[in-house]
């Protein structure tokens, strides 16, 4: 996995890297493109960001106007990368620069500010080796303080520069204490082998996300969060040619530096490789030390067979890879006919699953992409996803009580990971069978990430448009109202009764009235009788206790109250036995509502922690 990140970083470094291509379209190849590699070329780099060509103590800031979510400048010295959304169908190109008249000496630099929903990137290319200091200028250029909401807003997000991060939730406004007033600092960055520099701002979900009496989609609330910088220079801490050595100025080491998580999404929007790269590019699989070349694991689709098809998602199909020595991967193959919004989720699922690693989430192995080919690789899971082995007449994965109980305790931890352990909290957005994957050891692997959404509980006014599928949402989607992480914990619920019942959670037999999951278990639960729950399949082979506390969790978790569901680091502990289950959260009373009925939930009080 590391070396081909590494790998992917070379190459598109390679290309990016003072080769001769325009800032609209990449040559045709990349065998020429070494040239910044053995010869760098630059030891600063002046960008006046959102706005143009300007002169400042005698130093040219580089326009950077562009309204494109990525650019790379004329003399090919750098590029950034914009990525996410500001949540509305409104979402014009022209919101991306930002306008103000601040009272400074380097006015010019100030007038403008460049602004992106969620996640920054510039990128120095072809810098001499060396320590450079980098100075970032900012100014709060959206909050007026002659607007209603300016008072009310509140920007924050973090900065890194070389991987390392800078500053921790920086809020420009409060740094200076008012709007468009300026403020700037200086850092000091290593560039190595690679003669790259990254610097990245990130939103991490923290400060507005929209404010009361401002229209959701209006051109006010659509600049509330993101991160907003109005220029930045590079000058290096050395004369060029003093200190540095030939072989260091020239050497090549593949795996200089780990690749931003970013980049691989810069290259998908960009479409830069070609299909002669096909035998160039290498994908190591994890765990067996191999890598094959893009062209190989096409061809082990057989070129995309039909007979190779495994499943179909919203934007493309996927296919098995049978390559030698019985390694098989995934291929996803997306439709070149997918809507922007479309390419805009593959592309949040890219950075999502690049920078989001542990047992219970399908591991993304790597992207690839030009105009009329968009592949994404990932670990093949032997057993499918766990709705074909639930629910398909044709599935051979027998789940017994074990494979099921260890199903849900996976789930479980997965969500915890997103929902906890992450510094910033993340939605998954549509948690359901059939996007949980199942390996071949049947370990539980949350998959389909391309409506993960960053999460702000301290944000009241966060709103998340709903689009997964409307059996497993929470009622708040419905509702208009605040999405947090516990809309995930509904859906787990729902899940969870389906792993233990055997039934989908909602039948439609034709001339008949459709039957519902939740409302049935709604009854039973009440009637004291939910045991009669469980898959029938089992017939006595189950462990009674475990059966009963993994429903009971469940209607705990499909609590029409999103307060009164549990947390997944409580939900965690009652499935590995640390917990009671009444000892969790403020959980439910003989009067609350769950999942549309009233349940008495007296029954929980007497059952024991799991062994």
């Amino acid at each position: 996995m590391k070396s081909q990140i590494l790998i992917i970083f070379y190459h598109v470094h390679q290309l990016l890297a003072c080769c001769s291509y325009s800032s609209s379209q990449p040559r045709n190849s990349m065998r020429d493109t070494d040239k910044c590699r053995r010869k760098p070329k630059y030891d600063s780099i002046y960008i006046n960001c959102g706005g143009g060509d300007t002169v400042i103590d005698g130093k040219v800031f580089e326009a950077d106007d562009s309204t494109s979510n990525y650019y790379i400048a004329p003399k090919e010295n750098w590029a950034y990368s914009c990525s996410g959304d500001f949540g509305s169908e409104n979402n014009g190109s022209s919101h991306y620069i930002k306008n103000g008249i601040c009272g400074s000496a380097e006015t010019q630099l100030y007038n403008s500010s460049r602004l992106c929903p969620l996640s920054l990137t510039y990128y120095g290319f072809c810098l001499f080796k060396g320590n450079y200091t980098v100075t970032l200028y900012f100014a709060e250029t959206v909050y007026q303080s002659d607007e209603d909401y300016s008072n009310l807003g509140k920007r924050v997000f973090d900065v890194y520069i070389q991987g390392q991060r800078e500053l921790k939730d920086f809020n420009i406004k409060e740094m200076v204490s008012g709007t468009n007033k300026t403020w700037n600092a200086n850092f000091t960055a290593y560039v190595g082998d690679d003669h790259l520099l990254t610097i990245h701002f990130f939103w991490a979900g923290k400060g507005s996300f929209q404010v009361p009496g401002i229209s959701y989609s209006s051109t006010a609330a659509l600049s509330l969060n993101g991160p907003l910088v109005s220029g930045i220079s590079v000058t290096a801490n050395f004369k060029v040619g003093t200190g540095l050595s030939p072989s260091q100025i020239a050497g090549i080491t593949a795996g200089s530096v780990f690749a931003p998580l970013l980049l691989l999404a810069f290259m998908w929007k960009m479409g830069w490789l070609r299909k002669s790269e096909l035998d160039e590019i290498t994908i190591e699989v994890q765990g067996d030390g191999k890598s094959f070349t893009l062209k190989q694991i096409i061809d082990a689709t057989r070129k995309f067979s039909p007979k190779m098809e495994i499943g179909r998602g919203r934007f493309g199909i996927v296919y098995t890879a049978e390559l030698p020595n019985e390694i098989k991967l995934a291929v996803k193959k997306i439709s070149p006919q997918s809507k922007q919004h479309g390419k805009d989720e593959l592309q949040r699922e890219i950075f999502n699953l690049k920078s989001l690693h542990h047992e219970n989430l399908v591991q993304l192995l790597d992207g690839y992409s030009i105009k009329d080919l968009h592949l994404l690789v990932y670990d093949y899971m032997h057993k499918g996803s766990l709705h074909h082995a639930l629910f398909e007449p044709n599935s051979t994965t027998k789940l017994d009580w074990k494979a099921r109980f260890d199903i849900c305790l996976g789930i479980a931890r997965g969500l915890r990971y997103l929902h906890e352990e992450k510094r910033f909290k993340i939605v998954h957005g549509n948690i359901k069978p059939s996007n949980i994957m199942l390996d071949n050891s049947l370990t539980a692997k949350l998959s389909d990430f391309g409506l993960a959404t960053l999460c702000d509980e301290e944000d009241p006014f966060m709103t998340i448009k709903a689009k997964g599928s409307r059996v497993y949402m929470a009622p708040e989607y419905s509702m208009g109202k605040a999405i947090t992480v516990k809309a995930d914990v509904y859906s787990f619920g729902v899940v969870l009764l389906e792993i233990i019942s055997g039934k989908v959670s909602a039948d439609y037999t034709p001339n008949q009235e459709a039957e519902f999951l939740l409302d049935k278990a709604g009854v039973l639960h009440d009637k004291g009788r939910i045991l009669e729950l469980v898959d029938k399949k089992l017939a006595s082979s189950y462990n009674r206790k475990q059966a009963l506390t993994v429903l009971l969790l469940a209607m705990k978790c499909v609590n029409l109250s999103p307060t009164l569901r549990p947390k997944m680091s409580e939900v965690v502990s009652v499935l590995e036995g640390e917990k009671r289950i009444d000892e969790i959260s403020e959980g439910d009373t003989p009067s609350a509502k769950i999942g549309g009925l009233c349940g008495a939930c007296s029954m929980v009080l007497d059952i024991e922690p799991i062994s």
